[in-house]
């Protein structure tokens, strides 16, 4: 027989429910208080249950208790007291849990948190134990919490990043606000290398100015290369027409949040039947 006690009452209800749910009558099940006991005196566990059953402790686990753990860490490791810190970089977490950020470094050496649990709890399965759920937090779970930090870390490392190009972004948009436009609009093809054409669709070649500007956003903090994007702020136009076949690529998307209703795409192919001087 296994037992688990909890300090409430509502915990060893949630362990016993949860055990129900999965196993019904296939397994013996009392609850007394804040104690859970499974199985029967003097019987062992079959293998199958098993595994079953440590895959239910580990379900339990992860759904009473990971996210709660995972703000501690978050707020005590980390000291990210605000709320709306902690919920974004919970949310990068997540995200990571569920594999919508595999590009980010590092993600692959990650631990799987359901393995890391896993062999924490099988022994006390297999071995029929009786012991706290305070004492298997203290003792056994130290890797599964030191799992959950290694995420948090990484999230906390894109939550980091994300800021920084939310001010970057804002100090752009700042700049576009402040500039005289040199165009009122500009046609931007997306070429290697992207070529710029002014109001009256003619090639804009002027380089030399479009360079002179870069010193300038080093006055507002910003370090950058020549790029599309900084070519476009330095011409500060009041619309801009981009022709591209890669409308969800990261440079698109950094040009619809920096000049937001003034940008909008077309496909490239639609250059074709336009009036744009080839250069």
């Amino acid at each position: 027989m296994i037992s688990v006690t909890f300090e409430s009452r509502h915990e060893a209800v949630s362990l016993h429910t949860c055990i129900g749910a999965m196993f019904g009558d296939m397994i013996e099940l009392y609850l007394s208080n804040d104690m859970v006991m499974i199985g029967t005196e003097g019987q062992k566990l079959p293998a199958a249950t098993q595994k079953a059953l440590t895959d239910t402790f580990v379900d339990f686990i992860i759904n009473m208790y990971e996210e709660k753990w995972l703000l501690d860490i978050i707020e005590s490791n980390f000291y990210f007291s605000e709320q709306h810190d902690q919920e974004a970089i919970l949310d990068i977490v997540y995200a990571i849990f569920d594999g919508e950020k595999s590009d980010l470094p590092r993600v692959d050496a990650l631990p799987s948190k359901h393995g890391v649990l896993r062999e924490a709890i099988f022994d006390l399965i297999e071995g029929q134990s009786s012991f706290s759920f305070e004492s298997l937090t203290t003792f056994r779970l130290t890797g599964f919490r030191t799992c959950l930090q290694r995420y948090v870390e990484l999230a906390i490392d894109e939550y980091k990043l994300q800021q920084e190009y939310l001010a970057f972004v804002e100090k752009l948009r700042q700049i576009i606000t402040t500039y005289h436009p040199l165009h009122q609009t500009i046609y931007v093809v997306d070429d290697e290398p992207f070529k710029l054409y002014d109001d009256k669709h003619k090639p804009i070649n002027n380089s030399q100015s479009v360079r002179s500007f870069y010193p300038i956003l080093k006055q507002w903090g910003i370090e950058a290369e020549p790029s599309i994007l900084l070519s476009l702020i330095s011409l500060a136009p009041k619309k801009v027409v981009v022709y591209t076949d890669r409308p969800d690529h990261g440079m698109m998307k950094t040009l619809q949040n920096v000049f937001e209703d003034r940008v909008c795409f077309s496909l490239k192919d639609w250059t074709a039947g336009s009036h744009l001087h080839k250069t």
